[in-house]
């Protein structure tokens, strides 16, 4: 989390100085009224950006170790079939690989080779990761030691019903893909009708306007303000649906916001709709 913190940090000082350094361009050199329109959507995308992907490259890691939590636990549970500890099997698998899961394994082992009760160092279990599931397998594994029941059955149990729930979270990831996609694609059509009514309607008001009509070139400045904002509201709304539909966190979903308003924001301005 702490190179989340950072990113956040220095995304806002470079979203912020991008826009004073627009800013200060476009009042002294090119001072169209609209000018906010276009620089602030991409200093926001700038903000966005960068912690949207850090937060999936967080979300690989995570997804990476709770794939591997299976194979943990299937050598755990072929060690203890053979009446071997419980302490002793996780000093045994702590040499495996398991990618993502081995500061949390490693961990685990240190703090065995310590002398801390296996029960109670698995409380520490998915600390290093800060994963909540992680920790609440370290919870099962704990509260089966303490009770004293077949501590392999359990194990395997476990190693079966998290390889399922990986198998269905798989298959959830790969239908929200789709959903994702169709969600991009209506904004994608939603961004093309607003330039078009942006260039054809506002246009032929502001002929209008030439001839005499100064109250509807008036009224079509607010109405095209309207429309340009609601752009970029749609592609908030759409980025925050990504991210809660994909792990219930609208920071995930930055990146497609970032995105958005950065493509509308620059094809509004090559369109002269701003």
């Amino acid at each position: 989390m702490k190179s989340l913190h950072l990113t956040i940090l220095g995304s806002l000082a470079l979203s912020v100085a991008f826009g004073m350094i627009m800013s200060t361009i476009f009042s002294r050199v090119y001072p169209p009224s609209g000018s906010p329109y276009l620089y602030v959507p991409i200093s926001v995308s700038i903000f966005m950006i960068p912690i949207g992907l850090n937060r999936r490259i967080i979300n690989a890691r995570l997804d990476d170790a709770e794939r591997r939590v299976s194979d943990f636990l299937r050598d755990l549970s072929e060690f203890t079939m053979f009446g071997i500890p419980l302490s002793e099997a996780v000093m045994r698998v702590s040499s495996n690989n398991y990618g993502a899961l081995n500061g949390d394994v490693r961990q685990l082992a240190s703090s065995v080779s310590t002398g801390t009760p296996v029960e109670d160092a698995l409380d520490q279990f998915g600390k290093v990761l800060d994963d909540p599931e992680l920790q609440r397998i370290g919870i099962i594994l704990r509260k089966a030691g303490e009770s004293g029941s077949n501590t392999s059955d359990v194990i395997a149990l476990v190693s079966q019903f998290t390889s399922q729930m990986q198998l269905l979270r798989e298959e959830r990831n790969s239908e929200m893909k789709n959903y994702n996609l169709i969600l991009m694609i209506s904004f994608a059509v939603f961004l093309f009708v607003m330039v078009v009514i942006d260039i054809r309607f506002f246009a032929e008001i502001k002929f209008a306007s030439t001839q005499g009509l100064i109250f509807q070139s008036a009224g079509a400045k607010v109405l095209k303000r309207i429309f340009d904002i609601g752009i970029y509201v749609e592609a908030v709304g759409i980025g925050t649906i990504i991210g809660l539909v994909n792990d219930r966190n609208p920071v995930t979903g930055f990146v497609e916001t970032g995105m958005m308003l950065l493509a509308s924001s620059i094809i509004l301005a090559f369109a002269g709709a701003i």
